[in-house]
């Protein structure tokens, strides 16, 4: 990955915009004005142009350049608000808190046609904002929920194949993600995954009006997709110095997943009761998880027993 950092091409170290925790996943962007290829050595004058005219639009009022990063010909990702920063270029507010923002430096004329060194880049700016900044694995353009024309038809057909990396194919879809197809509803998914629709808009951080496009990957909440994953047993199965069959079976996750840091001082063992060890070491797994650290109390629900089993 060919990365340059803020202070690099000429913005202060640290974004002032506001903090975010984590993301749905990745929109991508372009110019949609005209633009000229050129040679490397002029990109980041071009980086600190879109920073200045952003800074100067009053409409928006933006508090920095709008996207999390820039991507350009040449395949060198630009940190833009960078990761854990909410970005400003996806329509609202509301938009803006559920994805990341990345910007190709092509146009709707002139450079139009994206080259493999750009479609590289792109593909490291996501995975970049996965490990660094808790993106999730939905990856959609910037069309998707708001009416515009961006990332342009040639850029956003790569979008709709999976992003995939020039020569290579698509990423194939984690187990248990359900890919939307054209005229599907959540209710009507929910009920085709056997799922509450209010678990489905949950672990997929959607909220009111509930929109989903074709091609978006769902994750299907409580062990629904066809994984041979015990059934969830409720949560009165995990009570503090209470045993039921099921902690046997957590704690075989734990054990297999290395998740035993707390125990007795004789190493954690499986066993019938729901100790504060278990509590302890499942609340650790848990803060591995982007989809369960905002709440790693230790006690499973049906998204952690599933995840921690898989």
């Amino acid at each position: 990955m060919k990365f340059v950092e803020r202070e690099d091409w000429g913005a202060p170290a640290s974004s002032p915009a506001s903090y975010l925790g984590s993301a749905r996943g990745v929109k991508i962007h372009y110019l949609g004005t005209e633009y000229a290829s050129r040679v490397h050595s002029k990109c980041d004058d071009y980086v600190r142009s879109i920073r200045a005219s952003h800074l100067a639009n009053t409409v928006e009022d933006y508090v920095d350049i709008a996207y999390t990063a820039l991507v350009c010909e040449h395949g060198v990702v630009f940190e833009g608000r960078g990761s854990h920063k909410r970005p400003g270029a996806n329509g609202n507010a509301d938009l803006n808190s559920r994805d990341y923002a990345v910007c190709a430096l092509l146009g709707s004329k002139g450079l139009t046609t994206p080259p493999d060194a750009m479609l590289h880049g792109l593909r490291d700016a996501i995975e970049w904002l996965r490990r660094d900044g808790d993106a999730g694995t939905w990856v959609g353009g910037h069309r998707d929920g708001y009416a515009t024309e961006c990332p342009g038809d040639q850029l956003y057909a790569w979008v709709q194949k999976g992003a995939p990396r020039p020569g290579g194919s698509a990423p194939a879809p984690a187990d248990d993600v359900y890919v939307v197809k054209p005229g599907d509803y959540l209710s009507v998914i929910a009920r085709r995954l056997d799922v509450s629709w209010q678990d489905l808009a949950k672990v997929n951080g959607l909220r009111a009006p509930y929109t989903i496009y074709p091609g978006q990957e769902l994750r299907i909440p409580g062990g629904a997709g066809g994984r041979d994953v015990p059934p969830f047993p409720g949560t009165g199965a995990f009570v503090i110095g209470k045993s039921h069959p099921a902690v046997v079976t957590l704690d075989e996750g734990l054990i297999r997943g290395g998740w035993t840091r707390h125990h007795d001082g004789n190493g954690y063992q499986k066993g019938p009761m729901f100790s504060e060890f278990t509590r302890r070491n499942v609340a650790d797994f848990q803060r591995s998880r982007a989809e369960l650290r905002g709440d790693p109390d230790g006690y499973p629900g049906p998204l952690t027993w599933q995840m921690l089993l898989s």
